[in-house]
């Protein structure tokens, strides 16, 4: 055991030089980068997602987002290529480094702003924006102009999206406004084109048409009445004839059967039919043959003739009469029965006609009560008294950089030459299959060795071995500083790369 640890102090002695010079290098370059590493200062502002001022249930706001989705939204915008490229040159950001394209421009700044937002069922919902940058009245000055831009980009966004809700409505309002009109137009229309068969009046036609039925029932009632009438005073009239023979024609007789005859007819038929029409022109031709026979021997005739001959004018007279109010009335009621069926069809359209105009009238007045909200909804934000956000904490220009961490840049060094040094050490120690000790030698032949003679090295060979070690002593000690002197200017600067590193072993 202690010829074990007797070997391995006098290999690390002989490691030890090159070990040094690992340590030394990264210690070296650890403390070197903390102090000359420039200093950069991050300002931080806070942002708080307010409650609407005026309680939903007496008027709500047209615009309804969450606050987490409302707050993500608006760094999407915030972070535009335009925003960053803006900032950059408004506030010189890239003015004493080398000259960086567009890209780099937008790439770098969205790295130097960090925005992390903090919400949860009944809690604030919160964002804090930071800039980094190595002069704390500009990082101050971009955070507050971040800070503007989103105040600004809630503002406008939260009232265009209230103005175009009423647009929406207003238009909506007007376009259901025109459909009324229209549809008003052609239910007057339609009423206008078919006033003899709307449905309302159907029960008053339905009467008519009773009314009509009976009246002319009771006409061909009052026309029989007539006819026997007629007959009786004919065969009063063919008595008289009887007792004075010489004063009855053939053309009276055939009169009197004719003017029977019709009588007859018309309570059988309608006064449009042939037979009537037939019957009366023979009933005319007739009076007409009995008139002229009797105006020639007009003297001659008697007292009892010429009333009998009164009273059949006067019965004709009325007869003729009642079939002109059978005539009219038999017309309207054609006329009604033609409006009577017609109606059942112009009833199914007024209903379907009325029935869209309730439909349009329905959403019409959800319409108006949606313009009301609406109204009242872009109100409350030109108010400025629905949900917004309000700076709780204005950025200031920070006394203290907050990078780079320089104890632990320079300890991180320190650690890193301690580990590089311990891990060449084991390393070697691994690598190395030469047989340093008699232990070895007895080891891998299996066989106890009389003596051992141990390796003596030339001077040529002594020069090699430290030609060698002086190559890899400075290939070390170039190479670490060169890589991260690379890192620092074609990548990223270190004191961000710590940032970085920081903030995600930060809880």
């Amino acid at each position: 055991m202690n010829s074990d640890v007797k070997f391995y102090w006098s290999v690390f002695l002989q490691r030890l030089p090159v070990m040094l010079v690992v340590f030394v290098i990264c210690s070296a370059v650890g403390v070197g980068l903390s102090l000359t590493l420039p200093p950069s200062y991050r300002a931080t502002t806070s942002l708080l997602v307010e409650s609407p001022q005026i309680p939903d249930e007496l008027a709500a706001s047209t615009v309804q987002l969450p606050s987490q989705e409302q707050l993500e939204i608006i760094e999407q915008r915030l972070m535009r290529r335009a925003n960053m490229i803006d900032l950059a040159n408004e506030f010189r950001i890239f003015e004493n480094g080398p000259r960086l394209n567009p890209d780099e421009v937008v790439q770098q700044m969205r790295e130097k702003i960090n925005i992390r937002t903090s919400a949860g069922r009944d809690r604030a919902t919160l964002m804090n924006i930071s800039f980094t940058h190595d002069e704390p009245q500009s990082a101050a000055s971009v955070v507050n102009q971040l800070t503007s831009l989103i105040l600004n980009e809630d503002s406008v966004r939260r009232q265009a999206l209230a103005e175009q809700t009423l647009d929406f409505f207003e238009q909506e309002v007007e376009r259901l406004d025109a459909d009324l009109s229209q549809k008003s137009v052609e239910i007057l229309e339609f009423k206008e084109a078919n006033s003899d068969a709307l449905p309302e009046s159907l029960g008053f036609k339905l009467e008519r048409q009773n009314s009509l039925r009976d009246g002319i029932a009771r006409a061909r009632s009052e026309l029989g009445q007539i006819l026997l009438q007629r007959n009786r005073l004919v065969e009063l009239g063919t008595a008289a004839v009887n007792s004075a023979p010489q004063r009855v024609t053939a053309n009276q007789s055939q009169l009197t059967a004719a003017e029977a005859e019709l009588s007859e007819a018309r309570l059988i038929y309608s006064d449009s039919n042939p037979r009537i029409r037939v019957l009366e022109a023979r009933v005319q031709s007739l009076r007409a043959q009995v008139a002229a026979e009797t105006g020639v021997d007009a003297s001659s005739e008697d007292p009892a003739r010429t009333v009998l001959n009164l009273q059949l004018s006067e019965l004709s007279q009325r007869e003729a009469a009642i079939n002109e109010d059978i005539a009219r009335a038999e017309a309207e009621l054609e006329a009604l029965e033609e409006a009577i069926n017609r109606t059942p069809q112009n009833a199914i359209r007024l209903e379907a006609l009325e029935r869209d105009y309730a439909n349009i009238q329905a959403q019409h007045n959800r319409a108006l009560n949606n313009l009301a909200r609406a109204q009242t909804g872009e109100r409350i934000e030109v108010l400025s008294k629905g949900q917004r956000i309000t700076v709780l904490e204005q950025a200031v220009p920070p006394t203290e950089p907050t990078s780079p961490n320089r104890p632990l840049i320079a300890g991180g060094g320190v650690m890193l030459g301690t580990g590089l040094a311990g891990a060449f050490f084991i390393l070697a120690e691994l690598l190395n299959r030469a047989i340093r000790r008699p232990v070895e030698l007895t080891k891998a032949l299996g066989v106890q060795p009389l003596a051992t003679i141990p390796y003596l090295e030339t001077t040529g060979g002594r020069r090699r071995k430290r030609l060698l070690s002086t190559l890899v002593i400075l290939a070390i000690a170039i190479g670490i500083p060169a890589i991260l002197w690379w890192v620092h200017t074609q990548y990223l600067p270190l004191d961000l790369i710590f940032s970085k590193i920081m903030d995600r072993l930060r809880p």
